[in-house]
């Protein structure tokens, strides 16, 4: 019971999410300007998911102090050592994310820009954390984890091998992160009346279940539309037709969301796949198009 409250804490989608646009724009720099040094890149990616691990044991720890009649069937002996556990983790978590920056700093790896950006991810993860914890800032829990999982990650790794921006790394960031805020309205939807019973503020509950499912299409929509927009800023079309492929699966999504608003049974386990493949299949394709070409 222990182990499965402190992997309660662990939130697979983001981490993968995470990850995934990581190593995105990994390949995005081994495609355009090759790889420097693959040991700060994987320090960067320890570093990033330190960061995020750390903020969800924070967040688990408070959980339990402010809410634990969520956890009535722990004792309060299990409480008081999971609260423990959770700040050993958080604490051991940034004590080597701040090892690695130092080591960054004296090894002249810190470029000004991936100052800030690492600036910008710090800020990103207690925005992430404060959106989760207070109730007022909990509507703009999705746009922080955004910004967060999907468009800093591949900035800081393609920044760590490279001085030099690049169009195609905006381009790709802002195209997918429809995606993820989609697969994150669609959780929302499927909580709507757990979140609506006990008072929990976030987007769905403030416009409504029905605007919400509009939105949910219309991302989805956009993640498209926005990786065709690309090409007309020179992104090849040889690297981007694959992402394309998930396109029958979007429209299938879209669909299945339009028959729940009609009062049909949502099957939300086959909503869920379709719209994780509108965010992965297209980051996936795309960053092996960037690894291997």
């Amino acid at each position: 019971m222990i182990l499965k409250t402190l992997l309660k804490a662990i939130k697979t989608f983001r981490l993968i999410s995470l990850l995934m646009t990581y190593i995105l724009g990994a390949g995005l720099v081994q495609h355009v300007r090759q790889m420097r040094d693959w040991g700060v890149l994987l320090q960067g990616a320890i570093f990033i998911l330190l960061v995020v691990l750390s903020v969800d044991f924070l967040y688990l720890m408070q959980t339990l102090a402010v809410r634990s009649s969520d956890y009535e069937k722990l004792e309060k002996k299990d409480l008081r050592l999971i609260k423990w556990v959770c700040a050993l983790l958080s604490a051991t978590f940034l004590t080597v994310a701040t090892t690695l920056m130092v080591n960054w700093m004296m090894n002249d790896v810190l470029s000004q820009s991936l100052l800030v950006l690492f600036i910008l991810f710090l800020v990103a993860g207690g925005l992430y954390y404060l959106t989760r914890l207070l109730p007022k800032l909990r509507v703009y829990q999705i746009l922080v984890e955004a910004v967060l999982f999907v468009g800093l990650p591949p900035a800081i790794a393609f920044f760590l091998q490279s001085t030099d921006a690049h169009p195609f790394l905006t381009l790709i960031s802002v195209s997918l992160t429809p995606a993820y805020v989609a697969m994150r309205l669609l959780r929302q939807l499927s909580q709507f009346g757990t979140d609506q019973k006990q008072g929990r503020r976030t987007i769905v509950t403030q416009v409504g279940w029905e605007k919400a499912m509009t939105y949910h299409n219309a991302f989805i929509l956009l993640t498209y539309l926005f990786l065709a927009l690309t090409t007309l800023f020179g992104f090849p079309w040889f690297l981007l037709w694959p992402a394309f492929l998930s396109l029958p699966i979007g429209l299938l999504e879209i669909w299945l969301m339009e028959r729940t608003r009609r009062g049909a049974k949502p099957f939300w386990r086959v909503m869920f796949f379709a719209t994780a493949c509108v965010l992965f299949v297209p980051l996936y394709l795309l960053a092996f198009n960037f690894w291997v070409r």
